[in-house]
């Protein structure tokens, strides 16, 4: 499978990463831009875009879920703790922005910790990770780990948003860090910021290293 990395959000440069499997078939984490600019991708690539999973419910990584999902029929996946966020402007904190021209989500899939999500064939564990939201989730897909603002390269997601806690964020780090076997390593697909590997955040992560 390929994974395809998109910066959506003016100002906030989000990553969205686009899943894609043998079959030209796709599964989105996180759509927080333009979603015309998302729209494009996929048409320009000859994706058919099956599901949307969402990281946690921040404006930042959800602005272009509803228009994508009605111009695709992608199922929309949010841990329950998030699922508020995707219709008050206030729980997402898009309200700060002058709402950003935010549309609600209105259909989608609550998930919880441990469950799996089918991937064309393909299972996606969810994770719950508390900390940056109550809800946040990494999804972890064979070798890769989308762990959007809960771990990020040499750092971690900030805590003092509403719901956000450090002790809750230290024992998610602890839960991801756990996933780590010698010589069964994972790519790490962060929220914002670049890629890294889980065995560089456990030697090199101070937060990690404390987890």
């Amino acid at each position: 499978m390929v994974v395809y990395t998109l910066k959506l959000g003016q100002g906030f440069q989000s990553n969205c990463y686009v899943l894609e499997n043998d079959n030209k078939e796709a599964i989105a984490f996180d759509i927080g831009g333009d979603a015309g600019e998302f729209m494009e991708f996929l048409h320009q690539n000859d994706i058919t875009l099956k599901k949307i999973l969402l990281t946690h419910g921040h404006f930042d990584h959800i602005m272009g879920v509803s228009e994508v999902a009605a111009k695709t029929g992608a199922e929309v996946f949010i841990h329950k703790e998030d699922e508020d966020m995707l219709s008050s402007t206030t729980l997402n904190l898009s309200s700060f922005m002058g709402d950003a021209g935010f549309k609600a989500v209105s259909e989608y899939t609550t998930v919880v910790d441990g469950q799996t999500i089918d991937f064309s064939g393909v299972p996606v564990k969810v994770l719950h990770t508390p900390g940056h939201t109550r809800g946040s989730v990494c999804y972890i897909c064979e070798n890769k780990i989308f762990s959007g603002d809960t771990l990020f390269k040499r750092s971690i997601g900030r805590t003092d948003f509403p719901g956000g806690s450090y002790s809750e964020i230290m024992n998610s780090l602890a839960k991801i860090k756990s996933l780590y076997k010698s010589g069964e390593d994972f790519e790490v697909f962060p929220g914002h910021e670049s890629l890294t590997t889980l065995s560089a955040e456990i030697s090199g992560n101070m937060y990690m290293k404390e987890a």
